[in-house]
């Protein structure tokens, strides 16, 4: 069976689970290798409620690393070129109450230029993603507010309103179900909470670029024996999308 080495020799996008030590704001586990095929012309960065908590390398010399906590972004971007480099890290719920130190950051930094050059460092890379993920801490969710009050709040923290707030999670919900292939769109638009087909549709490419069934391609699970070995990796994972 192929290493985890494999999952270096072409592009991949890879989100897991967050490890059961993670506060319940952490969704998700990513890393993202990309020579400009994945992410070519016509494709783009889907709209999101979450926060992202990256280390990026760029290019395929050593570089410097950089560290982002990106927020929320209300609608679909289109890429102006082809994204070559890898990035790993977390996506969250709610702004992290403090940074992590700078050392955390430094040692992922060094494991990902690993991976790039195609060493056997994918479990070392999750470990790493695993221990940011237990070591955040986030502000305690607030009481009980007026109407008003949380609609001021979730603007500032977002940056859009709680309407299309609302609807980037019916969305995000919808890009879970679509690698389900036994449901026609018509009854997973219904279980995402759209009123019809129709309105799943315009909301699929206003929030990520292409058509339901184009989505759906993309967010179909890959055979997972071209990738990970580790049985406690697998049972986390959540989406493949490979070249």
């Amino acid at each position: 069976m192929p290493s985890s080495s494999d999952l270096t020799g072409a592009p991949f996008y890879l989100e897991l689970a967050p490890p059961a030590g993670a506060q319940g704001q952490v969704e998700t586990v990513y890393v993202f290798h990309d020579t400009g095929v994945l992410s070519g012309r016509g494709s783009g960065r889907f709209a999101t409620d979450l926060f992202d908590l990256s280390v990026t390398l760029q290019g395929g010399g050593p570089g410097a690393a950089l560290v982002s906590l990106a927020p929320p972004r209300p609608g679909f971007a289109p890429r102006r070129a082809s994204f070559c480099g890898i990035v790993a890290g977390l996506r969250l719920s709610a702004r992290p109450q403090h940074m992590p130190p700078v050392e955390s950051f430094e040692a992922l930094a060094a494991i990902l230029r690993r991976v790039r050059l195609g060493d056997d460092a994918m479990p070392a890379l999750v470990a790493a993603l695993d221990e940011l993920a237990c070591d955040l801490s986030f502000a305690a969710i607030p009481r009980a507010v007026s109407d008003r009050t949380g609609r001021r709040r979730i603007r500032a923290e977002t940056g859009m309103s709680r309407r299309r707030l609302a609807a980037i999670r019916r969305f995000r919900r919808l890009v879970d179900e679509l690698a389900c292939q036994t449901l026609p769109l018509s009854d997973l638009a219904l279980d995402a909470g759209f009123y019809d087909q129709p309105h799943m549709s315009s909301a699929c490419r206003a929030f990520a670029g292409m058509s339901p069934g184009a989505l759906r391609g993309q967010a179909a699970r890959q055979p997972l024996g071209h990738f990970l070995q580790d049985e406690r990796l697998k049972t986390r994972v959540k989406h493949i999308i490979n070249a």
